[in-house]
């Protein structure tokens, strides 16, 4: 992350964030927690930090590592109580979209919420603010303050959340209020400067505007959307996945997450594409079956050559990259525990976009063969030059066949719910 006050911290002193913290976590006020890093400072060398007044210093190592210091305070949430102007604008909602009825209650009336808010036996309300200290060394780093002071934050939430009384959802630098207070103070002293507001990485809290009104045909699309997913349509279901792998990324930065979404995307792009091209084919559902019960890489070795054509190595091209940015991320994740870095997230969003385009342009080549598969994914409309789509012999079969298209929808789909039923029973 940048570091948006170098030319004006001059090392080495010690850097402060002031940091809120979008779920209170009610640990004791002012608590400490004090974590050394592998970053050399050798000012630091046979020095003590003290985290507050009248605490006991918290004597360094003798090797000069940098450290990390967090301090919590709870300090009182005086905003409004939750709910009551939430229960405002449903009523109205509901008056407006029914002024007909006068025995409907108006948003005019008098009190209206207040019952709500002054029933509600609240406990006073917190939130937790974290002072965030490191040291800011006159030898070069790899990370800046900032850098360092968040993953320390991460590392501490995330042990935290499973000592926790309620579920919390995991902290990310992207759910943290977008701006951080920076003081800085030379090492021997304790007078601090503030220097100003630092934006983080983060979004704005959710403020309930419409960015923009979506568009009807936009809308009109939902309908069917929904049904291509309820028939097991490939593509339809590797974009929910990939949309939540956008979303964990792009949003709230749950990388983790990210990584989990794409790697379920990308084997429902497989899978799904190959249980199609067998049901056109007119495999039996054991056959399928037996197919299915086989290891994933198996499957993309063996099975999509033969129908699709061209080059399914695994070490090499797009499915070199699904596997070492994807699958091999997501079993590191999955097995290990592993937390993959923002970078590691967004080339695997990029690896899971070019294995599609990929599988496009091999459907796009087999159209006489397989001419519901690729009405699927590519649909009638007009596209761009380059972009993959239904070719003239897959053109000429769906006007043929229009009037069943319907019908193997649904054909399709029992024959895929019977193969999952199959392969299920096999263990």
């Amino acid at each position: 992350m940048d570091w948006a006050f170098s030319d004006e911290v001059i090392p080495p002193c010690v850097v402060g964030f002031m940091i809120l913290l979008p779920d209170p976590i009610p640990i004791p006020q002012k608590a400490t927690w004090f974590t050394s890093t592998d970053e050399s400072a050798p000012e630091l060398r046979e020095t003590a930090q003290i985290p507050q007044s009248g605490v006991d210093p918290i004597h360094l190592d003798d090797e000069g590592r940098n450290f990390v210091s967090l301090r919590f305070w709870q300090m009182r949430d005086e905003s409004p109580i939750p709910f009551a102007h939430e229960n405002e604008l449903l009523m109205k909602a509901f008056a407006a979209m029914h002024p007909g009825d006068h025995d409907n209650p108006h948003p005019d009336d008098s009190g209206l919420g207040d019952e709500t808010a002054d029933d509600l036996e609240l406990e006073e309300r917190y939130r937790t603010v974290v002072e965030a200290v490191t040291f800011h060394s006159a030898e070069p780093t790899a990370s800046t303050p900032i850098d360092r002071c968040l993953k320390a934050l991460l590392q501490f939430h995330r042990a935290y959340r499973m000592m926790a009384d309620r579920p919390l959802s995991v902290l990310t630098v992207k759910r943290l209020f977008p701006l951080a207070l920076v003081f800085t103070r030379a090492l021997e002293d304790t007078t601090v400067t503030p220097l100003g507001l630092y934006a983080l990485n983060g979004s704005p809290p959710n403020l309930g505007g419409l960015v923009s009104e979506i568009r009807r045909e936009v809308f009109d699309q939902v309908a069917g959307l929904q049904k291509r997913l309820d028939q097991y349509d490939p593509l339809a279901r590797f974009l929910e996945s990939r949309t939540d792998a956008a979303y964990e990324l792009h949003g709230p930065g749950s990388y983790r997450d990210a990584i989990i979404h794409l790697g379920i995307a990308c084997e429902v792009l497989f899978d799904g594409l190959l249980g199609m091209l067998m049901w056109e084919e007119g495999t039996p559902v054991e056959r399928a079956a037996e197919v299915f019960s086989a290891p994933i890489t198996t499957r993309i070795k063996n099975q999509f050559h033969p129908r699709l054509k061209g080059t399914w190595k695994l070490d090499r091209g797009e499915l070199g990259a699904w596997s070492v940015e994807v699958a091999g991320v997501r079993n590191r994740v999955v097995h290990a525990g592993y937390l993959p870095t923002m970078q590691e997230a967004l080339a695997a969003e990029a690896a899971a976009d070019q294995l599609r385009d990929f599988v496009a342009r091999k459907l796009a080549n087999a159209g006489s063969q397989y001419p519901y598969t690729g009405l699927t994914f590519f649909g009638e409309g007009d596209v761009p030059h380059g972009i993959p789509t239904l070719n003239k012999s897959a053109r000429k079969w769906v006007e043929e066949n229009r009037a069943n298209l319907s019908t193997k929808g649904d054909q399709h789909r029992k024959w895929r719910e019977a193969v999952n039923d199959d392969v299920a029973r096999r263990g």
